[in-house]
């Protein structure tokens, strides 16, 4: 059997072919891409599924707000193509940015086969029926499907369990006593339901029975491997919160429904016909649940009626599988024509129209799927996002996140809201959206003097949080902004300087060009100037050309006034001549900043409590 499918095999089952899950240490440490290889079986009824893409990998995160996947190695994104898989160096690539983890090592080396894989399965079969079927049969196994839930289903109560108490012990939210009784009443019966779980019951008792201090040192260590393990980030107040919220119970139920779930359901049509391969089939169904509500299917009557002509299901879903609009059933007589018709769908555009969008109903039920592109939105205006590889900057405050669902956990830097001269830039290097719908960013940040430099993640697209850095339409005039000027040059590539042009200075312009994503400004005398908004500003800005300080007041050496070389006494109401204007803390965007004018030997406060403008 090939590879990729041992690799769908295993996934999460590992251990129970294997003879049972022996630890829940070794469980959790176990690699998802190493285990037996069963015997392929292949049957008549089996339908070949074409994979073109492998969705990363993610621990699903569930309460009543909804489902969270929470992707192990974000700067990865969130799915990988064959034909990205294929290039030159790209899997070399992946594999740095996690340097020190064997595991995304492995998996990145995994992609290329399983990207370009073919999956046979049986229509309606789950995980479990699968790995028997996979495996030989029951005899094969030792064990039957039930026996497979069953296993699973308590040991993910017991993680479930494990994790939210050591949360819980971890806030000072219960005592040694109270998850001895809790054990007894809750855990303990449970894993006396699976043959498994007897070696569960004598770690989790010699830990119960230990001194108060290893107690709390054992619970915490096991939830903070849980963390790390489940890709979950840091154990801190912010996230055992989180963490002691988590229900056994429904961490149960959500595990058994997700696992007995048809494996179809994990391979998600795209536009080109092939498809993607769900990111929870690579790590062992992992997920938990604070709250989980089951789905309950009624069973047919004992004798349903038969139909001489099926119906036609008409299904609008997104490249990625989801539905966008609701599914339409179609009816008519026997061989008699029916036609499907697209929806218009608010945000998304049509990319394929079925080939079966028209034909006869016959005595076999049909399905025709209509696939749609989600239309990036930047938020608030609702302008279009802006093409990859354009730079833009921070017009607020802004987050940098590790995913495109923004939590505290996956927030990376903080950059704080800062005058025009100063934003923080970016250049888009993808897009995604949120659990939500919310268009972000894929963004690498730009600001080559910064300590954030080079950092890469997730920013919101909304147009009233970040913009384009360069103009996009002509000005008649453009102030120069930059305390240091602009050039102008003789080529629109920006060479062959021509003239200096200082800050303050107002030009005239005569239309706007592009420069592969950029733009330039074409002056009145025919030179190329920058259009990038931190450097010039449309229009006429004008500048102070004196001050009086108003109290006494300090000079510096400097823009961020550290260095002081002369005091101004209040009877003084020193006056001073501006030579231009600045802002503290350029290159820190964990902190905002400050005007400050330049004067003849060195710089002074621009706060109005201290200086007023001399007309």
């Amino acid at each position: 059997m090939k590879k990729a499918m041992k690799r769908l095999t295993i996934s999460g089952l590992t251990l129970l072919l294997l003879g049972g899950i022996a630890s829940p240490r070794v469980a959790l440490a176990d690699t998802t891409i190493s285990g037996a290889q069963p015997i392929a079986r292949v049957t008549a009824t089996e339908k070949t599924y074409q994979i073109g893409a492998v969705e990363m990998p993610y621990t699903l995160i569930s309460d009543k707000e909804g489902t969270q996947k929470v992707y192990w190695y974000p700067d990865w994104g969130t799915s990988v193509t064959r034909a990205q898989a294929e290039q030159p160096g790209f899997i070399q690539d992946m594999i740095a940015k996690y340097p020190n983890d064997r595991k995304a090592e492995e998996f990145a080396n995994s992609i290329p086969e399983l990207a370009s894989a073919q999956i046979s399965l049986v229509p309606g079969e789950n995980l479990y029926d699968y790995v028997i079927r996979e495996a030989g049969g029951e005899e094969a196994t030792g064990m039957t499907a039930a026996d497979y839930i069953k296993s699973n289903a308590v040991m993910a109560y017991y993680f479930a369990w494990d994790f939210s108490t050591g949360a819980k012990v971890f806030l000072d939210k219960t005592t040694q006593a109270e998850v001895q009784a809790d054990y007894e009443a809750n855990l303990k019966p449970k894993l006396a339901e699976s043959p498994e779980g007897a070696i569960v019951m004598k770690q989790v008792e010699q830990t119960l029975a230990t001194s108060p201090d290893n107690f709390y040192q054992i619970m915490v260590g096991n939830c903070k491997m849980y963390f790390s393990s489940y890709h979950l980030g840091e154990l801190d107040k912010d996230t055992a919160k989180q963490a002691a919220a988590v229900d056994p119970a429904a961490t149960e139920r959500q595990l058994t429904a997700l696992s007995t779930k048809p494996l179809t359901d994990y391979l998600h049509l795209q536009a080109d016909g092939t498809y993607k391969y769900d990111g929870m089939l690579s790590t062992e169904f992992r997920a938990f649940s604070s709250w989980y509500e089951d789905v309950v299917t009624p069973e047919p009557g004992p004798d349903p009626t038969p139909v001489t002509s099926q119906p036609v299901t008409v299904h609008y879903v997104a490249e990625d599988g989801s539905q966008v609009a609701p599914s339409q059933t179609l009816t008519g007589s026997l061989d008699s024509a029916y036609q499907a018709k697209a929806a218009k769908v608010k945000g998304y555009t049509l990319t394929k129209t079925p080939a079966n969008a028209t034909g006869k109903f016959t005595s076999m039920a049909q399905t025709v799927t209509y696939v749609y592109r989600a239309d990036l939105q930047t938020g608030g205006d609702g302008d279009t996002a802006v093409p990859e590889g354009t730079v833009i900057y921070a017009t607020k405050k802004i987050g940098l996140y590790r995913q495109a669902t923004f939590t505290k956990q996956a927030r990376k830097q903080w950059y704080q809201r800062k005058s025009r001269l100063n934003r923080p830039m970016f250049v888009v290097t993808g897009y995604a959206e949120s659990k939500h719908g919310v268009a972000r960013y894929k963004v690498k940040d730009v600001n080559h003097h910064s300590k954030t430099a080079g950092k890469t993640g997730y920013v919101t697209a909304n147009g009233k949080y970040t913009a384009p850095v360069y103009y996009g339409t002509k000005h008649k005039q453009i102030t120069v902004i930059n305390p240091r000027g602009v050039n102008a040059y003789s080529k629109k590539n920006l060479t062959g300087k021509a003239i200096h042009y200082h800050q303050g200075q107002v030009v005239t312009v005569k239309k706007i060009v592009e420069h592969n994503l950029t733009t330039r400004f074409v002056l009145n005398n025919g030179r190329y100037v920058t259009a990038n908004k931190t450097l010039v500003q449309a229009g006429k800005k004008t500048m102070p050309k004196q001050v009086q300080a108003k109290q006494a007041l300090k000079r510096y050496n400097n823009v961020n006034l550290t260095t002081r070389n002369r005091h101004y006494t209040k009877k003084a109401q020193a006056v001073f001549k501006v030579r231009g204007w600045d802002y503290s803390n350029t290159n820190n965007f964990s902190k905002g900043d400050t005007l400050r004018y330049q004067v003849a030997g060195g710089y002074i406060s621009g706060n109005p409590r201290l200086v007023k403008v001399i007309k």
